[in-house]
């Protein structure tokens, strides 16, 4: 999507007045909470809080406490579906907000290729948004032990039990709720993230570093079970996905039809 505009509050307000666009706009609540009026009906807001309006679409905003949102017009939104109003929360990271926090510093910087930059990010924020409605009711309970795991990917001292005991949730019922909203178990999620660090590493450093080296900092101590951990997820072993990368097909000049590929 391509942003034509990008806006924030430069103060902290109480109300914004009821008024419409005539393009799709995207507003980020970035501080304070209270309550959005869009086409006649009230929606809360909290910091995080995000809406997709359509264009006519009549919307202001109210805080006892103040608030300070972001805005982006945009000339090509793609709908998500039928509606005319979509309503987001952004995830414990804050990604939405940051990656909105950055299109408007590339914008006020407007240094080489900003504007490509602007419309990557932009893209990046619209994906995010099809990935939240794919993956249907997101938890925040998840989603901050995903964090966590992704803090604790290279250490293979790591207690996955006590990362689970800081949800507020019972093991049990805590695998449950992220199996529903993953598919994985968090053994299975965790194993799965360091393989594909795993792969990146092997894609960089296959030949140059020993693959129990890479082992190590993908989180696995033990390289046999890294290996096994490994063939579970990639079909093979870390040796032989280091070995198929390197096989790189090379079409000769065609010089008529004794022209072949070979593999080096």
């Amino acid at each position: 999507m391509e942003p034509m505009y990008i806006d924030k509050s430069p103060r902290k307000y109480y109300s914004f007045p009821v008024h419409r666009h005539d393009i799709w706009e995207i507003t980020i609540n970035l501080a304070g909470s209270g309550t959005a009026t869009i086409n006649g009906q009230p929606y809360p807001f909290q910091e995080g809080t995000i809406f997709c309006l359509a264009p006519g679409v009549e919307h202001g905003k109210e805080s006892s406490d103040g608030f300070v949102d972001g805005s982006l017009m945009l000339r090509d939104f793609v709908p998500f579906g039928s509606s005319d109003i979509y309503h987001f929360e952004d995830d414990t990271q804050g990604n939405a907000r940051h990656l909105f926090s950055l299109m408007f510093e590339v914008m006020l910087k407007d240094g080489p290729n900003a504007q490509a930059i602007i419309h990557s990010l932009a893209d990046a924020m619209y994906q995010m948004m099809v990935s939240w409605i794919l993956t249907g009711n997101r938890n925040p309970a998840v989603e901050r032990f995903q964090k966590i795991l992704l803090e604790n990917l290279s250490r293979e001292d790591f207690d996955i039990s006590e990362g689970m005991r800081k949800s507020g949730y019972s093991s049990s019922y805590f695998r449950k709720i992220f199996k529903q909203s993953t598919g994985h178990s968090p053994l299975g999620y965790l194993n799965h993230m360091r393989i594909e660090y795993a792969k990146r590493q092997i894609q960089q450093y296959f030949g140059a570093r020993p693959m129990k080296e890479i082992a190590v900092n993908s989180g696995f101590s033990d390289p046999y079970y890294f290996s096994r951990i490994f063939r579970h997820y990639a079909g093979v072993s870390p040796t032989e996905y280091g070995m198929d990368l390197g096989k790189v097909k090379v079409q000769k000049i065609d010089h008529g039809p004794s022209s072949k590929s070979i593999d080096l």
